[in-house]
């Protein structure tokens, strides 16, 4: 008969591992099922805004490439917008090695058993969740889906209905131009952006688009590139393309204790494409409802409604801005210019605020942003 696990986890990005983490804290014992070899491949810009480290149960330094105090909000081949703070406003990581320390962290527990390369075959309650792999069989007394954007788990219990999926692709390129800061140039490609995102010796470059009917994405990715002063991209080794889910807010609670998690929902903010914020959160909480259910305080349906005070506010302003934001562009940047717009999020992201804190607090930020600047670039 296999081990009934108190927690079994569907995913080993950053929202299935920490919300294995915020369990195993609690002193349970953890599951954690991967379908790719460890440490694996994985696409990603690798931006952490201070939000989602505030969020994350593991210390990000061993893995940390660099750190930035400004970043660039451009409308593409127009006009240049430099934001700054004195206090950092986004750290980058190597994908792959930030999945990879959060798993490893996980590890050094006795109670926590991980296994990957193994893919999910089959997922059932019968008084307990079964969950099937094409290698074992394990069961579990609570489930974590965060098995991305088309989860196995969300469609066996139909929990989220994402409104949309957006479209990234990504190279890295080597660079090593230290002045270079995070940029964002909206227009890049019809609804969405180009960004660049630079580490140490290298920058991850990259589109993303809200559109459904672009297909020549490839050969948009490396004239992006040249037109940042990245001519090596221009033949990249590998691109990689996924898929990101957004606008995930309307969600069934289901009847039994399961908890959907970052892309698995469609957590994610479709204006930027941020998404790692919100899997770390929502794992977070996940993790943390698991062992207040697993010592009798409260029902998992509280998880449900703990989204809704940080991960889902996102995830809707997002959602219902994005349309009006890459309809004009060119417009959408004059507003954000505008400082009672512009100082209230720098200052925010500063503080690791949400979107809609920013939003709902603006003018408290507003009062304490005299540090932060804006200086449109030459």
């Amino acid at each position: 008969m296999p081990e009934v696990f108190d927690v079994l986890v569907v995913g080993a990005g950053p929202g299935g591992s920490n919300a294995a983490a915020a369990a195993l804290d609690a002193g349970l014992t953890v599951a954690q099922v991967e379908r790719y070899a460890f440490p694996r491949v994985k696409p990603c810009a690798g931006g952490l805004t201070n939000r989602a480290q505030l969020s994350l149960s593991a210390d990000l330094r061993p893995v940390v490439q660099r750190v930035f105090r400004g970043f660039e909000f451009n409308v593409f081949g127009r006009r240049v917008n430099r934001y700054s703070h004195p206090r950092p406003l986004l750290t980058t990581v190597h994908r792959p090695d930030f999945d990879n320390l959060l798993v490893a962290r996980n590890v050094t527990s006795p109670h926590f058993r991980f296994y990957h390369e193994e893919r999910l075959v089959n997922v059932a309650w019968n008084r307990e969740f079964v969950v099937q792999t094409d290698k074992r069989e394990l069961r579990a007394r609570q489930l974590v889906g965060a098995d991305g954007a088309y989860s196995v788990v969300n469609k066996a219990f139909r929990i989220a209905a994402p409104r949309g999926f957006a479209t990234a692709i990504e190279v890295t390129v080597d660079c090593d131009d230290r002045e270079r800061l995070p940029c964002f140039d909206f227009g890049a490609v019809p609804r969405g952006y180009g960004w660049v995102f630079p580490k140490d010796g290298c920058c991850t470059v990259g589109l993303y688009t809200l559109s459904r009917n672009l297909k020549d994405l490839r050969s948009r990715l490396p004239a992006y590139a040249r037109a940042r002063n990245l001519p090596d991209a221009a033949t990249p080794p590998r691109m990689y393309a996924y898929q990101f889910p957004y606008g995930g807010y309307r969600l069934r609670c289901p009847d039994v204790p399961v908890y959907l998690v970052g892309d698995a929902g469609g957590f994610g903010d479709a204006l930027t494409g941020e998404g790692i914020y919100h899997a770390l959160e929502s794992g977070r909480l996940a993790g943390q409802t698991a062992a207040d259910v697993a010592a009798g305080r409260g029902s998992h349906r509280r998880y449900y409604r703990r989204l809704w005070q940080s991960v889902l506010p996102d995830t809707f302003a997002t959602y219902h801005l994005a349309a009006g934001f890459y309809q004009d562009v060119d417009r959408a940047i004059k507003w954000l210019e505008r400082p009672f717009v512009w100082r209230p999020f720098v200052q925010g992201y500063a503080d690791g605020a949400t979107f809609a804190q920013c939003v709902f607090k603006g003018a408290w930020f507003l009062a304490r942003s005299a540090r932060a600047t804006r200086r449109p670039a030459p």
